[in-house]
């Protein structure tokens, strides 16, 4: 292995790294995209990038990267049709960017790269086998509540409420009437530990708050 094949894996371990850093915020934040997939977004792209500048050392007189980009932007569109969006959720995106890097790890081994495809492979299966550390925690319950208020503006107040709970809600909608004051109507996702009763009294607890009922 010369010094160049060891730069290839540095330069990916550190793309890894920082994906990985970038991805645990948007996962503590309670974002679709978390640490798979932008791991899986910062590898792929890394090989590709890789695969761009040294893959084609061996072809002379024809322009062989031109095929290389037509397997991205078809990996690509690929990816797109697995993401859908469902009770207002995304899902499918690290599906869509694990299929992304087989591609590129395809790439490698087609490109005669054996040592960058075995390396990401590993990698690659490495990231799936965490999954459960990462998904343990996630909200998998949803429920929709009808929030009742005599005042408007208790938006943040109740956000505050469910984060401190480790819920998501969606799907808000807001009914006004002048002589019953204000309806919010959404969908929280809950941990499988959470008793619904016990949501109900938090939210009931913040000021404004006049009743909480669930659909």
């Amino acid at each position: 292995m010369n010094a160049f094949q060891y730069e290839w894996l540095l330069r990916i371990l550190a793309s890894v790294f920082f994906a990985t850093v970038i991805g645990y915020e948007r996962y503590r934040s309670y974002k679709e995209a978390g640490v798979r997939t932008h791991v899986l977004v910062a590898l792929s792209t890394c090989l590709l990038m890789i695969i761009s500048k040294y893959g084609f050392f061996d072809v002379g007189g024809i322009d062989a990267s031109r095929i290389a980009a037509g397997v991205v932007s078809g990996i690509s569109f690929l990816g797109a049709g697995i993401i859908f969006e469902r009770r207002g959720r995304i899902e499918g995106l690290t599906t869509a960017a694990g299929v992304f890097a087989t591609g590129a790890i395809g790439m490698c081994f087609g490109a005669g790269m054996y040592l960058l495809g075995v390396f990401s492979g590993i990698l690659t299966l490495l990231i799936a086998l965490i999954s459960p550390v990462f998904n343990y925690n996630q909200p998998r319950n949803v429920m929709k509540v009808s929030i009742h208020m005599d005042q408007d503006g208790q938006a943040e107040k109740i956000d505050d409420c469910l984060t401190r709970l480790h819920c998501i809600h969606t799907e808000n909608h807001i009914r006004s009437d002048e002589e019953i004051g204000w309806h919010l109507d959404t969908e929280i996702a809950t941990h499988d530990n959470i008793n619904p009763k016990d949501l109900i009294e938090e939210l009931k607890k913040i000021d404004s708050v006049i009743d909480v009922k669930i659909k």
